[in-house]
């Protein structure tokens, strides 16, 4: 998978978030796929797997939610690494930026992508969230 069909990818990615549309976020994924992080005071990584369409969607939706309550308003990415995998997969580690509607920044964070190419094109597969913390987003949607 080339560096320019990872960019197109993520272009088309970050427009669906800033749609705050979790469907078609979810149309961006690959059932089965899977996120791997570290939550806020844990020593060690959690995984969840996503083995039906309709759980990987529900995620999908909350985020956007979450992000929606938090006033986000768009993001912007930068890819700090691309590697091409053969034809048929890229992991790409990307740098996020997200701001909220009033111009002020929501959080910057890295995470990894391995992606897929499927008949439909490119899927995410398996997500690193190493740097992001949804957690104070939960929480300051709530306060």
């Amino acid at each position: 998978m080339s560096h320019a069909e990872v960019q197109s990818f993520f272009e088309t990615y970050r427009a669906a978030f800033n749609r705050l549309d979790g469907d078609a976020v979810a149309e961006l994924w690959h059932t089965p796929s899977a996120i791997t992080d570290t939550r806020s005071g844990e020593a060690t990584a959690q995984l969840t797997l996503w083995s039906d369409d309709a759980a990987m969607r529900a995620n999908h939706r909350a985020l956007c939610e979450i992000y929606r309550h938090n006033g986000y308003d768009h993001a912007d990415f930068e890819i700090v690494d691309c590697i091409g995998l053969g034809a048929n997969h890229a992991f790409a580690n990307l740098q996020w930026s997200l701001w909220r509607r009033d111009g002020s920044l929501l959080q910057e964070f890295r995470t990894g992508y391995t992606l897929l190419r499927t008949a439909a094109g490119p899927k995410v597969l398996l997500v690193t969230a190493y740097q992001e913390d949804i957690g104070r987003m939960k929480r300051d949607a709530t306060s």
